[in-house]
């Protein structure tokens, strides 16, 4: 983060070339599913390439904070989406998962495996996450938008109104309207003080356009037919991405309408055939969220021994009462085990999963 600002301060191009160089190597080697960064508990420390083992990864909760910071700055310097790619995975999945829902505990690593040996705490004695957390929680509104000249970039979707000043002194109210990340439609209605022409970019997450990532460390292994629109006032936009916006030039007038509409079915992730540690293993997301199969929602209080067929279907579910509101993922599975006799059996069994970030808030037990 300090390079990136360095390199904003003084266009060295050194730093900038410096920089990328490092994060195509975190992006495309060293990153996990969550978004969590840092494979190694021993001096805090990434692994080496495709080193992402999961019962032991470390991914510390100060780290992802300082991912979403780095990755904020990256795009400031170069606005592509695939920073904010970077930064949204990150921040619905491993870094919230750093607190409970409650918000009076917390997890220094972020593990994408237990046995049930890890519970949050409610202080530590070097409280560096706890604190990061705080104080990013608060600054989650200023990651909503981007501004530059008499352009705006419309990077996060949630429910919010926000006053964004253009360099010509224009103002433009945008208040958004969206179940976002349970579903994928939102409407945001522009209203400028008065008629300004300006350029919105409104981003298209790569999930949305079959990318789990810029890179080759994962993809979707499934298809998904659905496709992201984008309307004005009701009209269709074509589709034309440009590093993941799509760009909307015009005289903006009050009550203007964007309506994004980002099907999210549910998907099963694959990671590199070079990260040994998944071989076999597919990942669980809908829309930008990770998802993780918990004890307390599976029979016998297991999930370490579950099979997910491929052909299994993936259905989602909004359940309110649960874990303060969740969209669950649902399956079937093969539970397998030893019986008295020592041989191997299968039993086929419900399945569920629920958004990673909401786990060990039930007590201690097997997640995967």
């Amino acid at each position: 983060s300090g390079m990136a600002d360095v390199a904003a301060l003084t266009g060295d191009t050194g730093y900038v070339t410096a920089i990328q160089k490092i994060w195509d190597n975190v992006a495309g080697k060293k990153l996990y599913i969550t978004g969590g960064i840092g494979a190694r508990a021993s001096g805090e420390a990434f692994g080496d390439n495709y080193e992402l083992p999961n019962m032991t990864a470390y991914n510390e909760t100060c780290a992802a904070v300082g991912n979403d910071f780095w990755n904020h700055r990256l795009f400031l310097l170069d606005p592509d989406a695939k920073y904010i790619d970077v930064m949204e995975r990150t921040l619905y999945n491993g870094l919230i998962s750093g607190v409970s829902l409650d918000g009076k505990t917390f997890f220094y690593p972020n593990p994408l495996e237990s046995n049930g040996q890890h519970q949050r705490s409610p202080w530590f004695g070097v409280a560096c996450c706890p604190s990061n957390i705080t104080r990013f929680m608060a600054s989650v509104p200023g990651y909503v938008y981007a501004q530059r000249g008499d352009a705006l970039w419309v990077n996060l979707y949630m429910a919010s109104n926000a006053e964004v000043k253009l360099d010509n002194g224009r103002v433009l109210t945008i208040k958004q309207q969206t179940r976002y990340p349970w579903d994928g439609a939102v409407r945001m209605t522009v209203s400028p003080d008065r008629a300004s022409l300006a350029a919105i970019h409104v981003r298209i997450p790569g999930w949305a356009h079959n990318e789990a990532v810029s890179t080759d460390l994962y993809h979707f292994a499934d298809a998904a037919s659905a496709r992201a629109t984008v309307k004005i006032n009701g009209t269709p936009v074509p589709m034309k991405l440009d590093r993941g916006y799509v760009t909307i030039t015009r005289l903006w007038r009050r009550g203007d309408t964007i309506e994004v509409n980002l099907p999210m079915p549910v998907r099963r992730v694959a990671a590199n055939d070079q990260v040994t540690a998944d071989k076999g293993r597919v990942a669980i997301q809908r829309g930008p969220i990770v998802y993780a199969a918990e004890w307390v929602d599976n029979p016998q209080g297991q999930v370490r021994n579950l099979v997910l067929p491929a052909s299994a279907k993936l259905t989602a579910e909004f359940k309110p009462g649960l874990l303060n509101g969740v969209e669950v993922v649902k399956s079937r599975a093969i539970a397998f085990a030893y019986d008295e006799q020592g041989k191997v059996t299968r039993t086929e069994q419900e399945f569920t999963a629920i958004p990673y970030y909401a786990w060990a808030n039930r007590g201690r037990g097997q997640m995967a």
